[in-house]
């Protein structure tokens, strides 16, 4: 081996190999190749894309061994880019997650790699026996595979399969053809679907003195040749509209502005009137949303002491000098802070002894949370470092980047899973290069490429939303937490109602807390403004001359057991349907919240009580209508559009049947509610009313600018009524709002989840936050079958302390997280006895680790048995170190690891 050989490890970007490769470094790729370089690498009878993730010298004359004596290393093939996906510091985090959550080194790098960016490996299936052609004659499925492969020539897999379509059991006989030698498979590399966009830009090419006088012969030479008037007119409103647009501008957008063509580009060209250049431009997912920049407004009293203790972070951390800290006295009242929070809840702690400053910023819905982490995005960029917000939900980051955008135009970068693919690579790399410092969106926005965060944001880190569903399993908040500590950067944990686990972190010192306790509504002159130009009369409490408080709404809890027994059977109680009558009369808005889509969650046959569930999942089909109408149907009576039936699972639909699959009977019951049912009963009760549905399915169905439009419709008071999920539950905005109803806050309270109270007692407190948050006050009205049960008491005195410590006291009389981990193992199988058989090998073996016998629980038949057409049996381990369970554990083959799981369903 030469003395300057090289030798790379790389991980596959897929499942194939749980950890690295090493491959041997061409001599004319050594200048090319780096630690975080995407390459490609042969891995047995194919090419994958691989990360570089070390590279050492190889045998020489120092000494130095080749890793594996005896073996010759496969050279890698080619390098996708020679600048590094991955820099160090991501690098470090894909290997702690590979420990972590026992998941391929290779598969927690491509979350950091944007889709479409490595080329991909097909199959070329061509003849090996062209002899063998003429012989068959049969229009058997093999037969028509060795005439279209002879007539065709070699073919890609994705294209034999469109030549093949419609011919039953093809991949069975290619297969077959394969193995008996027939055909040949041979892979291929596919090119990268992502590249660079490419677009002409047009530009003046001449003074605006010349620009007159051939404007004028251009007008001259129309009157005189009609037949030419039409295409000189065009060319004519080209140059007027170049002058316009500061002399450059994109083709496309002169074509759509002028009507002219590409021939009348050409014409001026020739001419020396105007330049044409090919140029990269930017797909840019931000570049239609609307905003306004602001400034920073001065802070209240609670947001100034929370600023401190960041700033002093920042401090310790080099992001800024002692000289710059906050006076904070100045901006507090002399009297006492009108601070709510419980005397045991843990208090800041502004002088940091720790290297990596972690907060939980507690403040109630409203209380100014965003304007803390302003501060510290603004701190990290004049210092030449970046900030990374995330939100739960991907509806809200729109309204999340239109806020940050007003205070960093130009520097702020949009990313999550629905972006479309060009967006998303060109994002993508201009935040690698250090364009866009100021990354927002959903969990996957916390592998962006950012070379030095300094601030991690963590809105809403209650949310469910932040665990991947998908391998790897890990969750964005204990991902944040350890990504903080390896860069060096301040990270915020913000919520109104935090997690168990955060509130253990908290009282075990791993986080400081910062209390906002008090709701800011605006500073006076706004205050001001608003009663003007709304007519209203401010409810708000001012807190000095700058500033104003507001109180958090009222909350009735409504029995509806008692409704029943008063003889209103309804959806609607009596108070609920007074406060939406008087809202709507008084020109305000209202938000109905019920977790639960569709219109009916059950369809069930009255004569012989069979469900109709999905042939897939095996869970109730829900009851859909598509494009809603308002005449009633005469097959369900439950409103007007289109019958489906649908799995919330697996999206499987089919159409509502007219007699019972089991019995005959026609006796079909649609049981339940759903948002869409939701909406109709309130056009049903309020004609006038203007309502707008914003769920999983209304914002699928309008894509994702469009459901931001109807978010927008209601902000805009183009709607009085928004009826939704969770989604409306989380970080919305909405000045007119004064009723809030929980139509049904009993859902989800009694699933066999230790999670379950936590989450609607969230739900509950979330979403009665978007109530009275402009100058009028709001209220609450919260629906329910179990108002006894402590997460509606507690959510209907705004009592998240009390809450925590409750659930807290149970959790660790059981034994359950946060005070244990868990890690959760699933095994499935077409056939319920294989994996079964294959949870309870697994149980022995988990046995012989565990400490005590209790720790393991189960095996035992997951609550939805079925998924995907595969039974489920799962398992539970309580641990204090998953990482030491899982080394070297042998698991079944498919069987699903989760650490820290959140739906044990």
């Amino acid at each position: 081996m030469p003395s300057d050989q090289l030798i790379a490890d790389a991980a596959p970007l897929s499942d194939a190999v749980k950890g690295t490769l090493s491959y041997e470094v061409p001599q004319d790729m050594n200048e090319k190749v780096s630690a975080g370089v995407v390459v490609m690498v042969p891995l047995r009878k194919r090419l994958v894309s691989a990360v570089i993730i070390a590279i050492h010298p190889g045998e020489d004359g120092s000494g130095s061994s080749h890793p594996f004596p005896g073996y010759t290393l496969k050279p890698i093939h080619s390098v996708v880019d020679v600048q590094p996906a991955l820099n160090a510091t991501q690098i470090k985090l894909a290997q702690w997650m590979a420990d972590e959550y026992a998941a391929p080194l290779g598969r927690c790098c491509a979350l950091m790699v944007p889709p479409g960016f490595t080329p991909t490996t097909a199959y070329v299936y061509s003849l090996a026996r062209d002899g063998m052609i003429m012989k068959a004659s049969s229009n058997d499925a093999r037969s028509q595979i060795l005439r279209v492969v002879q007539q065709r020539g070699a073919l890609v897999e994705s294209k034999l399969r469109v030549a093949l379509r419609g011919i039953p059991g093809w991949r069975d006989a290619v297969h077959e053809l394969v193995k008996e030698g027939l055909l040949v498979r041979s892979p291929t590399l596919q090119p990268s679907v992502m590249r660079p966009k490419r677009t002409t830009l047009v530009q003046l090419a001449i003074s605006d003195a010349t620009l007159g006088i051939v404007l004028g012969n251009i007008e001259t030479d129309a009157a005189v040749t009609p037949r030419r008037a039409n295409s000189l007119h065009r060319r004519s409103a080209v140059l007027k509209y170049l002058q316009q647009a500061n002399r450059i501008a994109w083709a496309d957008w002169v074509f759509a502005e002028t009507g002219a063509s590409r021939d009348d580009l050409g014409w001026l060209v020739e001419r020396n009137y105007v330049l044409l250049g090919d140029v990269e431009r930017w797909r840019d997912p931000l570049a239609d949303i609307d905003y306004v920049t602001s400034t920073a407004p001065a802070l209240t009293s609670d947001q100034a002491r929370a600023w401190e203790a960041v700033h002093a972070a920042m401090v310790c951390q080099g992001y800024a000098t002692s000289s710059t800290l906050p006076a904070v006295t100045s901006l507090q009242p002399e009297e006492e802070s009108k601070s709510t929070a419980d005397a045991n809840t843990p208090q800041p702690k502004l002088v940091r002894e720790k290297a990596n400053a972690q907060f939980l910023v507690r403040g109630v819905t409203g209380s100014g949370k965003t304007e803390v982490y302003m501060r510290a995005v603004d701190l990290a960029l004049q210092h030449g470092r970046g900030a990374l917000i995330l939100v739960p939900e991907i509806s809200l980051t729109p309204q999340t980047a239109r806020r940050f955008l007003s205070r960093f135009p130009g520097k702020v970068a949009l990313i999550h899973s629905r972006l479309k693919p060009g967006e998303r690579f060109d994002t993508w790399r201009r935040i690698r290069s250090g364009e866009l410092s100021v990354v927002v969106g959903a969990r996957s926005a916390l592998f962006a490429p950012l070379p030095q965060p300094a601030v991690i944001v963590l809105d809403e880190e209650h949310d469910a939303s932040y665990k991947q569903n998908s391998p790897p399993y890990y969750h964005t908040r204990h991902v944040a937490m350890q990504y903080a500590r390896l860069s060096g950067a301040i990270l915020l944990l913000g919520s109104a109602t935090p997690s168990l686990e955060a509130w253990q972190m908290a009282q075990d010192g791993v986080l400081d807390v910062l209390e906002l306790p008090n709701r800011v509504r605006a500073h006076s002159r706004r205050v001001d403004d608003q009663q003007a130009r709304l007519h209203v009369r401010s409810v708000m409490q001012p807190e000095t001359e700058t500033v104003a408080y507001q109180p958090l709404p009222d909350v009735q809890v409504v029995d509806m057991r008692a409704e029943l027994r008063g003889g209103n059977t309804g959806m609607f109680s009596g108070a609920l349907a007074r406060a939406l009558g008087e809202a709507l009369q008084h020109g305000e808005q209202a938000i109905l919240f019920l977790n639960r889509r569709g219109s009916a969650s059950c369809v069930i046959c009255r004569q012989c009580g069979h469900v109709l569930r999905c042939p897939n999942d095996d869970v109730p089909l829900t009851f859909h209508l598509i494009n809603t109408g308002t005449e009633r149907n005469h097959h369900t009576g439950v409103g007007g559009g289109m019958p489906v039936l649908k799995c919330h699972q697996c999206n499987h639909m089919e159409t509502p049947p007219k007699q019972c699959p089991a019995c005959g009977s026609s006796r079909i019951r649609y049981v339940g509610i759903g948002t869409q049912k939701v909406e109709q009963s309130i056009g049903e009760l309020f004609p006038h009313a203007r309502t707008v549905r914003w769920d999983k399915d209304a914002s699928t169905a309008a894509g994702s600018s469009s459901a931001d439009q109807l978010l927008q419709r209601f902000v805009n008071q183009q709607a009085d009524v928004l009826v939704g999920t969770q989604m409306i539950a989380k970080g919305l905005d909405m000045p007119l709002v004064t009723v809030v109803g929980v139509v049904l806050a009993d859902v989800g309270l009694f699933l066999p989840d230790f999670r379950a109270a936590e989450r609607v007692f969230d739900l509950i407190e979330q979403v009665a936050g978007r109530a009275g948050r402009s100058l009028l006050a709001g209220r609450v009205i919260v629906q329910t079958y179990n108002p006894d049960h402590p997460a509606i008491t507690y959510a209907a005195r705004h009592d998240v302390s009390g809450f925590a410590r409750y659930e807290l006291a149970q959790r660790k009389m059981l034994r359950l997280p946060p005070y244990v981990r868990l890690v959760r193992f699933e095994t499935n199988h077409e056939q319920e006895d294989k994996a079964r058989l294959a949870c309870e090998m697994l149980a022995r073996s988990l046995r012989m680790r565990i400490e005590h016998p209790e720790d393991l629980i189960g095996p035992a038949q997951a609550y939805f048995a079925r998924r995907a057409g595969r039974y489920r049996w799962h398992l539970f381990a309580r641990t204090q170190e998953p990482r030491h369970l899982l080394e070297n554990l042998e698991l079944p083959d498919g069987c699903v690891v989760d650490v820290d799981p959140i739906n044990v369903l």
